[in-house]
């Protein structure tokens, strides 16, 4: 568990090291503002978790697929929900910091950590050290790490691109995250694909608003049509969970 911990540490700390070394001192700032406005909306999510794990401990194995399905639906929904707090939010820091009014551009670019960090905490590590799959968590960290130093240095080094290599902080959250749930899902026997290319879609479409939309209000717009769409298409898991949820609450 040390040991993944501090690989999954890394998978951050080399593309903010790369960029350090590449660029001057004020550009370095001015990402870790972009991080740190990011990693706040995360400490709650990891303080929920800690207190599943002991939940999830005392549940029956053959529970745990069942389970999980509510558990990530209750959680997904909201969490991409959450990014529309992200445009407002840029109104209110460019107004509070306009000395780093260029750099909040970026934050539409990491915002989405909070998604994919968020299912890594509150559900999937969860559900890996419910299975003793520790292992495992090392194991994916440190791929992780290999494929962060592979993009640090090509995008710091040779491309030299501090657009690629904040874009590159997702690539590896979505890529560890995408590659957890798929060995998560083959232990637990379900079939999770469509929602995955359901919710690397939404990032995606967040990411290009956040980017191209001149306009907050526009943005925030266009985010809530795409999310009123998401619900659509997942309204029959909605309401699934809310019968499960109101069972394991009666249990």
């Amino acid at each position: 568990m040390m040991f993944s911990n501090i690989a999954g540490m890394l998978i951050v700390g080399i593309v903010q090291f790369g960029i350090e070394r590449t660029w001057d001192v004020a550009t370095f700032g001015k990402v870790s503002l972009t991080l740190v406005v990011s990693n706040l909306m995360l400490v709650f999510i990891n303080a929920v978790g800690i207190i599943l794990f002991p939940v999830l401990r005392r549940t029956s194995k053959e529970a745990l697929p069942r389970i999980y399905k509510t558990m990530r639906t209750t959680l997904m929904v909201p969490l991409l929900g959450l990014l529309v707090v992200y445009f407002p939010l840029k109104v209110f820091l460019s107004a509070w910091l306009p000395q780093y009014n260029e750099s909040l551009i970026y934050m539409s670019l990491l915002f989405p950590m909070c998604v994919f960090e968020g299912k890594m905490a509150l559900l999937i590590n969860t559900y890996l050290k419910t299975l003793r799959k520790e292992k495992w968590m090392l194991t994916i960290n440190l791929v992780t790490v290999l494929l962060s130093i592979i993009l640090t240095f090509s995008f710091t080094l040779v491309f030299k691109s501090l657009t690629f290599a904040i874009v590159s902080i997702v690539i590896l959250m979505a890529f560890r995250c995408l590659l957890a749930e798929v060995y998560l899902s083959k232990v637990l026997n379900i079939i999770v694909h469509k929602d995955i290319i359901i919710e690397m879609t939404m990032t995606l479409l967040f990411i290009l608003i956040g980017w191209f939309m001149p306009s907050s209000w526009m943005g925030i717009a266009s985010y809530l049509v795409i999310y009123g769409l998401y619900l659509l298409i997942k309204r029959k898991d909605l309401n699934t969970t809310l019968v499960e949820v109101k069972q394991l609450i009666k249990g």
